[in-house]
């Protein structure tokens, strides 16, 4: 769940107030006091509006967007602002029973990939053969604006989403980590050609994006890095360099990157001020993530924007006197003087009760420090 979810600011049916505190928060100005939302579901509504929860089983529960997202079939994704064009290609989406199934047809033959709740089973790229195949199909790809997102929406909005530099893009949806490293180890001519050639293709889209919306102050980039999956080492080398150049690419717009990580993230600390990135969504302290706050705020200059996050385990079924020890363990009240707001998450957990959600509002929004 991104902190630009938060509202929707480009939408013709108006803008949530809230997310104006938010907007300040992003453009790297102080919070002064506490700021949260809980994902999408509640509407930043204070108290969370009764059409947030829907009846099952006759108890009250949440509606979940994080566990409607990751539910949801590939056919039903929502439309976002660019449709990919491809040339030379044929792309295929279908269904197998429970999985989503892509294929991509070119001159130098097909590749497959299949899914389920939104994340590969079967990855497409799976031979040295189809790292070549899929340079190819990267090399005829080209990127133009979508009339059916622009039906509900303008080019007023003050941010737009990316999705996926390179590197995270081949880790989470085209190879997977074991034949990404192996491949990276096996055949490095064809991986670095792959890579130069995906890093071009997200310049085509974020200088897209940047020209249909002239009033942005904030790209927000999905990344979903963290040391789990990538080693400073190969961070500085395959990351770092296209991160820096989104962000020369951003910055001469007058706007802020903000780039979403979570987890494990303090042994890549160190690498990412050297990208010029203006902000983290979401920082996530122990016990879920290893960055505390404080880390991630002195290693920064003092207008980096920091989402932090507090997960669904650390609030569902506490009391609010334990959710209250809990934010007080993590946040320290100098961050609150900072561009700082934290973002509470369902983590995908279906069905939360009535009561667990009005615990949490009654906890943060009553903390003393």
């Amino acid at each position: 769940m991104s902190v630009n979810e938060a509202a929707e600011p480009g939408s013709k049916k108006g803008v949530d107030p809230f997310f104006f505190t938010i907007k300040d928060v992003c453009e790297g100005k102080p919070a002064n006091g506490l700021v949260w939302f809980l994902e999408q579901t509640t509407g930043n509504q204070r108290p969370p509006a009764e059409d947030r929860f829907v009846v099952k089983d006759r108890c009250k529960v949440l509606k979940s967007t994080a566990f409607e997202s990751m539910t949801r079939r590939r056919k039903n994704r929502p439309p976002v602002f660019y449709n990919p064009v491809y040339h030379q290609t044929g792309y295929v989406e279908s269904e197998d029973g429970i999985y989503d199934v892509v294929t991509w047809n070119t001159p130098l033959g097909s590749v497959t990939g299949k899914s389920h709740n939104n994340h590969f089973t079967e990855y497409p790229v799976k031979t040295p053969d189809d790292i070549e195949l899929w340079t190819f199909i990267y090399e005829n790809l080209t990127f133009q604006t979508n009339p059916v997102w622009f039906e509900k929406n303008t080019s007023d909005q003050i941010h737009f989403d990316m999705n996926w530099s390179p590197v995270q893009q081949l880790l989470q949806f085209d190879m997977g980590m074991e034949n990404f490293y192996c491949f990276l180890a096996d055949e490095p001519e064809k991986m670095e050609r792959l890579l130069a050639v995906m890093h071009e293709r997200c310049k085509d889209r974020l200088r897209l994006g940047l020209s249909l919306f002239k009033k942005t102050f904030w790209v927000y980039w999905a990344e979903n890095t963290s040391s789990t999956e990538i080693s400073p080492a190969y961070y500085r080398r395959l990351t770092l360099p296209h991160m820096r150049e989104y962000a020369q690419i951003v910055h001469e717009k007058n706007a802020r990157l903000i780039v979403h990580m979570c987890g494990l993230l303090k042994n890549l600390a160190d690498c990412f001020p050297e990208t010029g990135i203006d902000g983290i969504d979401s920082v996530t302290p122990p016990p879920f993530g290893d960055a505390p706050y404080k880390l991630i705020r002195d290693t920064f200059k003092p207008d980096f924007t920091i989402i932090g996050r507090l997960n669904a385990c650390l609030w569902v079924g506490k009391s609010k006197a334990e959710i209250q020890s809990i934010i007080r363990q993590q946040i320290y009240p100098a961050l609150l003087t900072t561009p700082f707001c934290l973002m509470v998450t369902t983590d995908a957990m279906p069905d939360i009760p009535y009561d667990d959600v009005m615990n949490l509002y009654d906890a943060l929004e009553s903390v003393a420090w």
